[in-house]
């Protein structure tokens, strides 16, 4: 039965209903959590929660939200092994008003016949200044055994450094993030760098607004763990929540995903084949030459190579021994802070040299990077030479990558 709410700070009749948005697993093929959202009867949830803070009743209508949400989903009667998690938001800025210590939320957790361990609070770390305090309550409900989740990750206002400090159990990147990802290497980045900092505290990150194929294969692709979005569910009362409908669809994404992987690592496991043997090529025209000559041998091979974006010839010690030979097209940045090396330039302390002197490597190539010489990503190949006169040399080529866009 739906709790009506007749108080000043409401509109007459309104009521509160809960709907439920699936967040989905690839990777298991299921559906590992449930979001409740209230839906009152006569307005909006921004008009519904301004009233209630106008009217010094924001907690209140807090809890009792919280409260339909756990008498909703204990009614889903689905065995605990199977029962997806629910995802609770908490209104973050009652935290500053001490209401972190009450044990309010355990109780009523408790009273609806739950288990801490099945409830992840939703927490959006920017509407609240009391860190203190926030950090307090997080690690207290941790150890009663709740999950957490920071939300609206990457939407603008988050603060970095707070990921590390609350060491949540899950990050939500927002839908701000997520829309158009597979257009925009920006935000493709920005997701790989979540998803790296995830891998590195802990914890799990969750790819919010999902509205396109094409936003989850991306987001998938770039490591996200959990989706949830109009793309695969859109929030329905618990009537309408049939979560075995779901399995197709996550199945066939699933295949798609694995699919997709396989043919990355294909793809590039080929490309550094291709580099390794362009490297060796440029070995070839360089092993019985002088160095004085290598210029002009270089200059006529890069011309001849369309993967390259620059090669350039190092001595034994890291010196650059030849101008810097750029590829086909390819132009310098125009700016004082991006110019191909020069001759004499030391290199002593490039990963791509000391990875092959100091360890006895004859070939390494570099994870994608800015180039020096252009502005935009690159990777470099660096290869010892073996030159007829046994002297040591080393060749390096940078490989062109995908522009920035």
């Amino acid at each position: 039965m739906l709790m009506a709410i007749e108080d000043p700070w409401s509109l007459p009749g309104n009521e509160l209903s809960i709907h439920f948005q699936p967040i989905v697993s690839l990777k298991q093929s299921t559906v590992v959590g449930l979001e409740a959202l209230v839906r009152p009867g006569h307005t909006s949830v921004g008009q519904l929660f301004a009233k209630a803070r106008q009217a010094g009743r924001l907690l209140e209508l807090d809890r009792r939200c919280r409260a339909r949400a756990m008498e909703e989903y204990r009614g889903l009667h689905l065995p605990r092994s199977l029962r997806p998690f629910l995802f609770l938001n908490i209104e973050t800025s009652l935290i500053d008003e001490r209401a972190e210590g009450s044990g309010a939320l355990l109780a009523a957790v408790l009273a609806e016949g739950l288990d801490p361990s099945d409830i992840v609070i939703e927490l959006n770390e920017t509407q609240t200044s009391d860190t203190v305090t926030l950090k307090r309550f997080v690690e207290r409900h941790r150890e009663m055994g709740f999950l957490i989740a920071l939300d609206d990750m990457g939407s603008g206002y988050s603060n970095l450094p707070r990921i590390a400090e609350l060491r949540p159990h899950i990050i939500k990147l927002d839908r701000s993030l997520v829309a158009s990802v597979d257009r925009s290497f920006f935000k493709q980045e920005t997701v790989k760098s979540l998803v790296l900092l995830g891998k590195t505290i802990g914890c799990l990150v969750l790819a919010e607004g999902v509205e396109t194929q094409a936003e989850l294969d991306t987001c998938a692709a770039l490591g996200a763990e959990l989706f949830q979005g109009f793309h695969l569910a859109r929030a329905k009362p618990t009537a309408d929540l049939h979560l075995a409908a779901l399995q197709p669809m996550l199945k066939e994404a699933s295949r798609r995903q694995r699919s997709k992987a396989v043919a990355a690592i294909q793809a590039r496991r080929k490309e550094g084949l291709d580099l390794l043997n362009l490297a060796r090529t440029g070995c070839d025209v360089l092993r019985h030459r002088a160095p004085a000559v290598f210029d002009t041998v270089l200059a006529h091979w890069v011309s001849g190579n369309a993967m390259v974006e620059a090669a350039y010839a190092l001595d034994g010690e890291g010196l650059q021994i030849s101008h810097t030979h750029l590829g086909q097209g390819i132009r310098p940045a125009g700016s004082r802070l991006f110019m191909p090396a020069q001759q004499g330039t030391d290199h002593a302390n490039k990963e791509y040299f000391f990875s092959l002197r100091d360890t006895g490597l004859k070939q390494y190539i570099t994870d994608s990077y800015i180039s020096l010489a252009t502005g935009q990503p690159c990777r470099t190949v660096a290869v010892m030479v073996e030159h007829s006169s046994a002297v040591d040399y080393v060749l390096c080529i940078d490989q062109r990558l995908s522009p920035l866009i």
